[in-house]
């Protein structure tokens, strides 16, 4: 089921959003990460790609709640009065981390304490509502999140928001801004925001909620899926422009000019065998990600063929538009070569020699740098899409309640990514709006209201199933 917010005539939000749109993203973008006003992400390199093991993770959540869920959350009233016209309460808690072992050792200090706040009707309905809101990529406090949920309180909706590990208050002294320093801090983060929420979850279906819904924006929305997925009770969940996967945003959407490529590249020959052993490991491990093997044979170098199906058509795209910008850099770099031989005949032999020579030398390690990165690039896929793809858990136990929101004109998230998650949800809905990535996200936020409180009210239906 797909709907277009709108209709046929478009409103004045959106028809600046989608002025806005594309554009918009690529000049942030550009501004931000091109010109290097901040530093790219995993400038020190892969890490240890090992810090997360699906078949360990899975053991730990055989029965409900799990044994290790056992502390006592303390939550205190910070604020009370009126907000968006309704009487309500702000309350905030902070706990140890549920995650322990490797995860919880690759935690850095700052950040093995969670953070959460929570925004509830005063006077609730009987069947009390709750959405947990997660952070996306440079969302360091929770105003944003309780923002866009506060006007909720009207339709009896509370709002808790949960401070992302690596971020805010949570952010290593050594880390600038949201540029995590490595590959494997993007999987801890993502496997510790998992289990802090199922936590958080576990004790609002404890306290009188009887309504449960996740919601996320871009990174937090990938995050939102997941939990929805290993939740075991009947959960909404409202997805705001996010992908299938992180590979999408890094690889190959605006995400990738921010990206520090050259520690990827200078030691990816050097982390191949451990790469592939940590993938195919994984892939291992449970039944929904059998398919990484399969794209490990299909991936497994810039200059290979793809030999059998990928999990997503996008998988073998993007595999083949690797193969074809390592040949087009090999072509280009050889006519260029031609053009220098051609132009020095008639010169003076000493001088044209030299010349060419060095022109060579340049083009020689330009196109050497530029393989390098495509092959650091086709690694990072390949680490992206066994991690952080929602379509290797299964669908949540009611999918009727997940409302799906893509924009348009989005540089940072395809639509394509959007719909490969709705075909993976059967009886999912996926909404439109127009714009962008980031006009989307200023001026859209009555579309994305509408989409939480229908996702929510969509559980009544659930629960006659």
């Amino acid at each position: 089921m797909v709907k277009l917010f709108g209709g046929q005539q478009l409103h004045l939000i959106d028809q600046i959003a989608l002025l806005a749109g594309r554009k918009l993203d690529l000049v942030y973008a550009s501004l931000v990460h091109q010109l290097r006003l901040s530093p790219g992400f995993f400038r020190q390199g892969w890490g240890d790609l090992g810090v997360v093991d699906f078949e360990e993770d899975a053991k730990l959540f055989q029965s409900w709640p799990p044994p290790h869920f056992d502390q006592q959350l303390k939550w205190q009233k910070r604020q009370e009065g009126q907000s968006w016209g309704v009487e309500c309460e702000t309350y905030e808690v902070s706990f140890r981390t549920p995650c322990h072992g490797r995860v919880y050792d690759a935690l850095p200090p700052e950040s093995r304490i969670a953070n959460a706040r929570l925004l509830q009707p005063k006077y609730p309905q009987q069947r009390k509502a709750c959405v947990l809101h997660l952070a996306g990529t440079g969302d360091h406090t929770w105003h944003r999140r309780l923002n866009l949920g506060g006007p909720l309180l009207q339709q009896g909706i509370a709002t808790m928001v949960l401070e992302s590990p690596f971020y805010g208050a949570r952010k290593p002294h050594y880390q600038f801004a949201s540029q995590l320093h490595r590959v494997s801090d993007l999987l801890t983060l993502g496997r510790s925001t998992i289990e802090e929420s199922l936590c958080l979850l576990d004790w609002a279906g404890q306290h009188e909620f009887a309504r449960l819904g996740m919601c996320g924006f871009s990174m937090g929305g990938v995050h939102a899926s997941m939990v929805a997925s290993l939740y075991p009770g009947d959960v909404a969940c409202t997805t705001l422009l996010a992908p299938r996967s992180a590979s999408g945003a890094f690889c190959h959407g605006a995400l990738r000019s921010a990206t520090s490529w050259a520690p990827l590249a200078a030691v990816v020959d050097e982390k191949q065998q451990e790469i592939e052993a940590t993938l195919m490991r994984s892939a291992r491990s449970t039944d929904g990600l059998i398919e990484a093997a399969r794209i490990l044979s299909t991936l497994n170098t810039a200059s290979a063929e793809s030999q059998s199906p990928a999990s997503h058509p996008s998988n073998a795209a993007f595999a083949q538009g690797i193969v074809h910008s390592a040949q087009q850099r090999v072509q280009d770099s050889s006519d260029r070569q031609q053009q220098h031989v051609e132009a020095g005949v008639g010169n003076d032999r000493k001088n044209s020699g030299i010349d060419a020579a060095e022109k060579e030398l340049g083009e020689l390690w330009r196109l050497r740098r530029g393989l390098a990165e495509d092959q650091a690039c086709l690694r990072l896929h390949q680490v992206l899409e066994t991690y952080t793809d929602v379509t290797r858990f299964h669908p949540p136990r009611c999918t009727k309640a997940a409302v799906l929101v893509g924009a348009t004109d989005d540089a940072y998230v395809s639509p394509q990514s959007v719909q490969e998650l709705a075909a993976h949800w059967p009886g999912s809905e996926v909404r439109w709006v127009k714009g962008g990535h980031v006009s989307a996200f200023l001026l859209q936020q009555p579309a994305f209201r509408r989409a939480i409180n229908d996702s929510i009210n969509r559980l009544e239906d659930c629960s006659t199933l």
